[in-house]
Order: C-alpha cells, then structure tokens, then sequence
C-alpha cells in the first residue's frame, strides 16, 4: 500500500509539472502572425487595431481603467474596410465622430469595444482589460464567455457570444444576476470575474482614436489649399510673364519710335540746310515781294517766270498809280511799259528787255 501511494503521489507531482511547463510554454510563446495568403473564398484570419498602434509613434500605457460609457459590439466584416466600419459604428452610438476604440477582425465579424475620445482625455495613457479579452487576442477565452469588473462605484460585464457583443454597467447586485442569468441564457457560460490580478496578467492592448471624417476633411482642404496655392502661383507666374512681355514689347516701340524720330529729324534738318543753302529760297523771297507790293497798290500779276535763274515778272497796276511807286517795286526794278484800257502795264527790267525780243522778232 505504502508503494502504491508513492506511485501515485509521484504520478500527481509528474502531472502537475507538466501543467505548469505547458502554461510557461503557452505564455512565452509569441502570437503566429497572421497569414498574408488566404485560399480563394476565404476571409483572412486576424486584423486589430494593433496593427495601427505598432506603425505609431509609440506611447506609455499606466493603469487600466473601465470607462463610464464603454460601448461594445460585433460587425460583419469586409476586407480592407475594417476600420471605416468600426469607426461608422462607433460614431453613431456614442454621437460623436472623435473616438476611441479596440476592434479585432477575426474571420468574418469585427469584434470592437470604443469611447469617447473626450473620456480618455481625462484618463490618458489608461487601458481597457476589456480590449485584452476580444475574440482572437491571446488572453481571450472561447466562446461564449461572461467578463465581470466590481468596482466600490459600479461594476461592469462584457459578455460575448458567437456572433454578438454586449456590455453592461450597473451597480455590482444588478450586474451580478445578471452575469448569473446570461451564464444559464448560453448554456453554462463561464463567467470570469476580472480582480486586479488576474487584470495584471493581461497583455495591454492600448486605445486607438478614430477621427476619419475630421481626417478625410483635413486631407481634402489640404488638398484644395495645395491646388490652390498651385492655381494662384501659376496665375501669378501667367501675368508677370505678359507684363514683362508687355514691358519688353513697350521698351522696343518706344526704342523703334525714338529712332525714327531722331532719323526725321535729322532729315528735315538736313532738308531746311539745303532750303537755306539753295538760291531757290532768294527768289521765293523776291516774289513774295513783289507780290505783296502789287498788293498794296491794287495791281495783279500777270507773269512771273524764273529763266537762267533771272526772274521776269509783268503785273497790271491802276492808271493812277505814280511812277516813284511803280519804281519802288522788286527793290526799285520796277518799270512802266505801257497803258491799257485795263490799267497800267509793270514789269522788271528782264520783262522789257523780254519785250524787245519779241518786237524784234
């Protein structure tokens, strides 16, 4: 007898060391990641917020901390997606689009817990146990299960089903038969009651806020302002590009214009010297005289022709008209040839000496 209960006593030590290396091995063992390729059909096995976290700028997590209005559920799943719904759902049951939440995708069900981002404000770098224990993270227990938290203030059970995610907050009686009743509801469901602990041995899983329709905004005025600014500077770019155009095309018409100024200028100069320099203008002279004094005495010219560069003139005066007057004409070149019924006919000394020629002839 006394060998058969050393067998045995051996035997009961042999099996609790293997339990107790089998429980060290399970919880030094790292989490399998999840598979990249799936068979055709299929849904990919595990997704989580984590996944975001880790890509993160890292931060400090503290004490764990239930919060007062800590909603929970379940959603269908649709690859790629996984936080666009998580996020509509959250936002629409704790009315307000600034969250934060824990969500696990695993098969075809998001699974998720989420809070106001206003509430975690006051409880920064805190943690939820809840988050540790969704479907699919390492601490979690099969399906379906019952997660109580007591509190002296409250107490607060998450209880989760196949397809489903509830919790409830109440005073720890209330929450207690509750937990009791839901338990019998699925079948004897086990009902774990969270002690700081059993808390302690969870692995964190850290809040992660949600602000999708604040970032789609942020990125689309972002976007509008870049195009914008793009749009502004290349109008800006487009009208001092025509100005400098206009500048340049201004500064040649102006240069072209002064040039040819300057070269009419020049020309009508050179115009005006020759004028001055040629007898032409002497004889211009000579008959503007002449005919002025014609003027003065009533009298018209008849003839005045310019031959060899002498001037023969013949004018018709007034018969009363006296001699000194008609001999003041062309500096004193004026002469009397003859009287007609019309008046007296004048002319220079060329025109009498034109006059014999043609007697003569």
């Amino acid at each position: 007898m006394i060998g058969d209960a050393l067998k045995n006593g051996k035997g009961r030590i042999a099996s609790v060391l293997e339990k107790i290396l089998g429980f060290l091995a399970k919880v030094a063992t790292p989490p399998t990641s999840v598979p990249t390729e799936t068979k055709p059909g299929s849904v990919a096995a595990n997704v989580s917020s984590l996944s975001r976290i880790l890509t993160s700028a890292p931060g400090l997590l503290g004490e764990f901390y239930f919060p007062n209005e800590l909603i929970g559920g379940c959603c269908p799943r649709v690859v790629g997606q996984e936080e666009e719904i998580v996020w509509n759902a959250a936002a629409e049951a704790c009315d307000t689009e600034r969250v934060h939440v824990v969500w696990q995708a695993m098969e075809n069900r998001i699974w998720y817990i989420a809070v106001r981002s206003a509430e975690i404000a006051s409880h920064p770098n805190t943690w939820c146990p809840f988050a540790s224990l969704l479907p699919g993270m390492k601490d979690a227990q099969s399906a379906p299960v019952c997660y109580t938290y007591y509190s002296d203030e409250a107490a607060t059970m998450m209880t989760i089903t196949a397809d489903g995610l509830q919790i409830h907050r109440s005073m720890s009686s209330v929450v207690r038969a509750k937990a009791e009743r839901m338990a019998r509801e699925l079948g004897d469901a086990p009902i774990i009651e969270l002690v700081p602990e059993r808390i302690l041995k969870l692995t964190p899983a850290p809040w992660y806020s949600l602000s999708l329709f604040e970032d789609r905004a942020r990125r689309v005025f972002a976007t509008m302002a870049v195009f914008t600014a793009l749009a502004f500077a290349g109008l800006a770019f487009a009208v001092w590009l025509l100005t400098t155009m206009v500048i340049v095309g201004t500064h040649a018409s102006l240069k072209a214009a002064q040039q040819r100024t300057e070269s009419k200028t020049i020309d009508l100069m050179h115009t005006v010297s020759d004028l001055r320099a040629s007898p032409m203008r002497e004889q211009l002279a000579n008959f503007a005289d002449v005919n002025d004094g014609l003027l003065t005495l009533n009298g018209y010219l008849e003839v005045y022709e310019i031959n060899d560069s002498k001037a023969r003139w013949r004018a018709v005066a007034p018969a009363n008209i006296t001699a000194d007057r008609i001999s003041a004409l062309d500096n004193g070149g004026g002469r009397t040839i003859e009287t007609t019924a019309d008046g007296v006919v004048i002319g220079n000394v060329n025109e009498v000496e034109y006059e014999v020629k043609q007697v003569k002839k």
